[in-house]
């Protein structure tokens, strides 16, 4: 590819290996005459994505997840910018190889993921942000009890929770994954839901519907009983206010991400 006009997105450094990072994709890029913006990832807007090909988000998986809900058909590509310390699932290049990859990239040898994302309504409204990983709902304190209703298809079931987790298969390698300890592949057209430690007592017991595995044409509808409830994507979001009385839809986009996979 040729890319233009090219987007770094990145987590304002801490430490010297983070800062060092930086500075070599900077490099890099002027090394190989390429057009570029810098933004941090606490100050973006859609604005700043338009006319862009290529995204390049340097940190870790926040950053990547931060620079997802901007990007649209853009290729995004993830540098962990300290590999000792973050993660990085997203990540698949870091301050050793980043040249080296990038090169492959602007001669055309590298491959395109396609991660599926979630999309969100609240009483039928569309949320603007797709997740890459998760949405979660639940109470705005994690130590109130999260009450709702939750329906798939025909079945319905009234809860008391820490919240639920709808995941993509990427998302169910993350926070999902200290829920529950089963995961979808990357591949899956599939998506899944885990209800964070249920509780079970005189009212609220005998619980089918704690996770489940759904398809492309099939919805969860989640129906608010908390004063303080709200929806998040991907834990990087705006929060979404999700009060007594609304209700949630989510179902897989037909938008996936474009990652870079080398």
């Amino acid at each position: 590819m040729n890319p233009k006009n090219i987007l770094v997105v990145y987590t304002s450094p801490t430490n010297k290996e983070q800062k060092s990072t930086l500075e070599l994709v900077k490099k890099t890029l002027v090394k190989c005459k390429i057009s570029h913006k810098l933004r941090n990832r606490g100050k973006l807007n859609k604005n700043q994505f338009r006319n862009t090909g290529l995204v390049i988000a340097v940190g870790g998986d926040g950053t990547f997840l931060r620079a997802a809900h901007f990007v649209e058909n853009q290729l995004l590509f993830g540098v962990n910018s300290d590999a000792k310390n973050k993660e990085g699932f997203f990540m698949k290049s870091d301050r050793k190889n980043f040249e080296e990859k990038f090169k492959k990239i602007i001669n055309n040898k590298f491959k395109i993921k396609k991660l599926p994302r979630l999309e969100a309504y609240i009483n039928n409204k569309k949320i603007e942000t797709l997740a890459l990983n998760e949405f979660f709902i639940g109470a705005r304190k994690s130590y109130h009890a999260a009450k709702y209703t939750i329906r798939i298809n025909h079945r319905k079931e009234r809860q008391k929770s820490s919240g639920i987790l709808v995941t993509t298969p990427s998302g169910s390698n993350a926070w999902a994954k200290s829920c529950c300890s089963r995961t979808l592949p990357l591949e899956s057209k599939s998506y899944q839901f885990v209800v964070r430690e249920p509780y079970e007592g005189k009212v609220f017991k005998n619980y089918r519907l704690k996770y489940g595995i759904l398809n492309k044409n099939q919805r969860i509808r989640i129906f608010s009983e908390m004063l303080d409830g709200l929806l998040i994507a991907d834990s990087v979001s705006k929060e979404y206010n999700f009060k007594n009385g609304s209700k949630a839809t989510i179902r897989l986009s037909n938008k996936p991400l474009n990652a870079i996979w080398l």
